[in-house]
């Protein structure tokens, strides 16, 4: 098993490799790291942000799938000629998980507008910045991949505020929900 995180803060007391912030940096990172030492599965913990109708904050969820939205395509400022299709976590991992699955959005910036949010999140309850980059790093390795988040804030205006907040919450809840994994550690 390898246990990755955006950020140090994020693994707490738990051994696991950092990926850095956004999407494109995680997957280089992960793809890097994935290319070094061949994991029997990848597990991304982090905090999220909940669109509207989504998780609560404070509550931890796992991903079912990761999609990628580019804002301004979905503005109608720009288009993208060949979207990359969203990428499906491993089911074995998501029933070992007694956590609530959601489909997980990841965008090149935290989401602050209320419209933006309402065109993007279309399918998808939760925002996190890196889980498309490791998920789209695994699919390419043909490694098993699952998200184990933390719900940390509304996306929205007070995304950060919130963040700010509720962080050490999330991350919390999200190493307790990511345990039963590490059963199987390799």
């Amino acid at each position: 098993m390898l246990l990755l995180a955006a950020a140090r803060e994020e693994l707490g007391e738990l051994d696991g490799e950092v990926v850095g912030v956004g999407p494109v940096v995680a997957a280089a990172h992960t793809a890097a790291i994935l290319a070094k030492d061949r994991p029997d599965f990848v597990v991304l913990l982090g905090t999220a942000g909940a669109y509207d109708g989504g998780p609560p904050i404070g509550s931890a969820i796992a991903s079912t799938k990761v999609g990628l939205s580019y804002g301004v395509a979905a503005m109608g400022l720009g288009y993208v000629p060949r979207a990359p299709a969203p990428v499906r976590c491993d089911e074995g991992l998501l029933r070992r998980l007694d956590i609530p699955k959601h489909n997980v959005l990841t965008t090149g910036a935290i989401t602050t507008d209320l419209t933006l949010a309402e065109r993007i999140a279309d399918g998808y309850t939760v925002e996190h910045l890196e889980a498309f980059g490791v998920a789209i790093a695994c699919h390419f390795a043909g490694v098993p991949f699952v998200a184990v988040l933390g719900i940390s804030n509304e996306v929205g205006p007070e995304a950060h505020t919130q963040w700010l907040t509720h962080r050490d919450a999330a991350q919390e809840a999200a190493r307790r929900a990511f345990r039963p994994l590490m059963e199987s550690k390799s």
